[in-house]
């Protein structure tokens, strides 16, 4: 089934993306930094935010549902007809262009999952909302569990857009307070049944196991958040802590001295995150990796997406 979803994901947004998005050479230090840009066209904008609205259906759904949906309606013949019902059915009902997270969230799903071939989802987040405001469920951006023969990672993200002050300060601040013990086992009890996928029974019902053993026996935080630790570090769980930056910076005159400008917003991410002391508990061997893509004007590619969804209703 994962490897049906696969082609078709690769055909239908891989493609699209290397059409849009150009991508540079990484910078890794402490952390790894990999920069992007959109292309020095008329259309670059409408391209991008087209990509993204394309984009939604993967977002909102896990892999089967989608296979699913492609087989049984012919949904993905057409993406902006399955990115209104995507919206309709999963997205939060957020209409204000200025802090719409969704630009954010959706491009840190498509870079994880073109990041890596076999990306599973832990669970699709758009699934888990309350069914008359749509609030989503908060913490992580992105959550996946990956697999292959090097062993399993659990992707915990992070995604800001807007300015590019904002985004960097947010992105710290969360990197800060989202990775203690405590926020760290609260979600993963949470998500623990609300599993995707059978691939990975193994570790989640041994949360699950954690989770009614601490109610049993009156563990208190550090006792519950310790056992998931070393339920994780028993089965060489890595953790990976994808953080996209996408902000509005207009370096797009000329594309010939592009690389440039991205080398320099990478070297400036650099400098900002690598000195930092993150407070990141987890006692497991864990990796960050930010995608730093500046983009010509983030509102409008929010007020396309904000169009899509007004065309839904």
């Amino acid at each position: 089934m994962y490897e049906s979803y696969k082609r078709i994901y690769y055909d239908l947004i891989g493609e699209q993306f290397k059409k849009v998005i150009m991508c540079y050479n990484p910078i890794e230090k402490k952390y790894k930094y990999c920069g992007f840009s959109h292309h020095v066209n008329e259309n670059a904008l409408e391209d991008l935010a087209n990509l993204i609205i394309d984009d939604l259906v993967f977002y909102a759904f896990n892999e089967e549902e989608v296979l699913n949906l492609g087989k049984c309606h012919g949904m993905l013949e057409d993406l902006r007809v399955a990115a209104k019902y995507a919206y309709k059915q999963r997205l939060p009902k957020r209409k204000n262009d200025k802090s719409d997270g969704t630009l954010g969230e959706v491009l840190l799903d498509i870079f994880i999952q073109l990041e890596t071939h076999d990306t599973q989802k832990l669970i699709a987040r758009a699934k888990f909302t309350d069914m008359h405001n749509k609030q989503e469920i908060k913490g992580y951006d992105a959550l996946y569990f990956t697999k292959n023969s090097d062993g399993i990672c659990l992707w915990l993200g992070q995604a800001k857009a807007g300015k590019k002050k904002y985004c960097t300060n947010s992105i710290a601040d969360d990197l800060k307070n989202k990775y203690n013990k405590k926020y760290f086992s609260d979600t993963v009890l949470y998500i623990a049944d609300k599993k995707d996928t059978s691939e990975l029974d193994d570790i989640l019902n041994a949360i699950n196991g954690i989770c009614f053993e601490s109610m049993k026996c009156g563990w208190d935080e550090d006792r519950r958040a310790q056992e998931i630790l070393t339920v994780l570090n028993g089965r060489n769980v890595k953790i990976k802590i994808p953080c996209l930056i996408t902000y509005s910076k207009d370096i797009y005159s000329d594309e010939k001295v592009l690389g440039k400008y991205i080398n320099k917003e990478i070297t400036d991410a650099l400098e900002y995150f690598d000195e930092m002391t993150l407070d990141i508990e987890l006692n497991m061997t864990f990796e960050v990796i930010f995608y730093i893509l500046p983009v010509k004007d983030v509102d409008y590619i929010r007020k396309k997406i904000i169009e899509m969804k007004e065309e839904a209703n």
